[in-house]
Parts: structure tokens; C-alpha cells; sequence
């Protein structure tokens, strides 16, 4: 699947399943994260509660090392490329408006991904 790219690259319309159904949010793709990050109302709407999740994990954030919680969702969709099972870290990403999320290595070691920046298009297969 190829999609059109700008900076900072914004994946859109990236379906994400869970036992209670599923939403449909708008991620940054981020390949510097080892986890793909999901906010925890995004996580609740599709069924999982964050705060009794039995894993945690340390990340590094701006204001320091942080614990967060960790899961594994259904399946995380874009287009026609699905990847299922795939682990996650609940965590709010504040500064970016409208966005639920990071698009991170969890979910991209699945494929192939080619970022093409000259010709402005990020490939998925």
C-alpha cells in the first residue's frame, strides 16, 4: 500500500481492533519508537482498560523515564496491509492536536516499509 507523505508524517484514517469493536484514528508514524503508542481513550473504546493492564513498560519521554502500561491489541489496519496481535503502550501524546497516536516498530516489523521523501510516498507491503 503506498501513501502520500508530508513532515510531520501523519498515517490517517489507521484502524485499530479491540474485543468491543473497533475505531478508526489518525497516528504519527515514528520509526525511532519501539512500541506503537495509543492514547487510553482510544484503548477503552475498543475494549481495554489501561490501568489494570498486567505489563508495564519503561519508555523515555521528554520530561524523563515514565512506566507505562503495555497490551496487545486485535489488529492495527491501514488500507489493505492488517497486523495482528500487535503490542502497544498506552500513552496520551498531548502536544499533537487530533492525533491519537505513534505509528511505531511494534507494528511496522510486520512489513516492508519504504519511506521515499523525493517522491513523497511511504510504501507498506
Amino acid at each position: 500500500m503506498r501513501l502520500p507523505i508530508g513532515i510531520p508524517l501523519v498515517v490517517r484514517n489507521v484502524k485499530i481492533a479491540g474485543p468491543k469493536g473497533s475505531v478508526r484514528v489518525d497516528l504519527v508514524f515514528d520509526t525511532g519508537a519501539a512500541f506503537t503508542a495509543l492514547s487510553w481513550s482510544v484503548l477503552k473504546v475498543i475494549g481495554y482498560d489501561p490501568a489494570v493492564a498486567p505489563e508495564r513498560q519503561e519508555i523515555i519521554t521528554a520530561n524523563g523515564v515514565i512506566e507505562v502500561p503495555k497490551l496487545r491489541v486485535d489488529s492495527i489496519t491501514i488500507g489493505n496491509v492488517e497486523a495482528r496481535e500487535v503490542e502497544v503502550i498506552s500513552h496520551d501524546i498531548p502536544e499533537l492536536a487530533g492525533i491519537r497516536g505513534l505509528l511505531g516498530l511494534s507494528f511496522l516489523k510486520h512489513f516492508r516499509t519504504v519511506i521515499d521523501y523525493r517522491q513523497g510516498y511511504l510504501e507498506i507491503t
